[in-house]
């Protein structure tokens, strides 16, 4: 018995190691973001994004985005992704893409995907900051027809430019809300 739970013990331990060090398995990026000539740089660390833009330096804790870990960082045609998850019974994820906006000279978030899913379904949003318009899927079972039913929604959302080294709470919150007020 007591060996049993010695080892029980050991293996969380090698796997919570093991989901830490995932995270640090995402590289730091050395790009030029806002295309001005100087190369910034995004560096994760366990619980945040370090950001040197410009030779001024920004933290942005994963908590603020919504995740625990850190599971994409890329820059694919001017645009920074930011991904991200949450551990637990279900998959949860968010996705943040920005890009610079040369009128503005500011990292601009242009599109923002969060992903719940749960024994019986799924949730995913998609919103396009550039147009305002958003777009929720739903898939759940239907245990009386024995099928997965699919409802979508769509709409438009106000809200103001959010910038890379600005993002507040109150963003995040409106961002989400739109599929929370979906799921049952």
């Amino acid at each position: 018995m007591k060996k049993s739970i010695l080892i029980l013990i050991c293996l969380f331990t090698i796997l919570i190691s093991q989901a830490q060090q995932t995270d640090l398995e995402v590289k730091a990026l050395k790009i030029d973001i806002n295309a001005n000539g100087i190369i910034d740089e995004i560096k994760p660390s366990t619980d945040a994004l370090h950001l040197n833009i410009d030779n001024k330096s920004y933290t942005i804790p994963y908590e603020l985005l919504g995740f625990e870990f850190l599971s994409k960082l890329s820059f694919i045609n001017n645009v920074l992704i930011i991904s991200g998850y949450n551990s637990g019974t279900g998959a949860y994820s968010w996705t943040y893409k920005f890009r610079n906006n040369k009128l503005t000279n500011k990292i601009e978030l242009i599109g923002y995907d969060d992903f719940n899913k749960w024994v019986s379904g799924h949730i995913k949003t998609s919103i396009n900051t550039l147009t305002n318009k958003w777009e929720v899927i739903i898939e759940e079972y239907n245990p009386t027809k024995e099928i997965m039913e699919t409802s979508k929604h769509t709409g438009k959302i106000s809200i103001r430019k959010i910038g890379l080294t600005d993002i507040k709470e109150q963003d995040i919150q409106k961002l989400t809300e739109i599929g929370m007020k979906y799921w049952n």
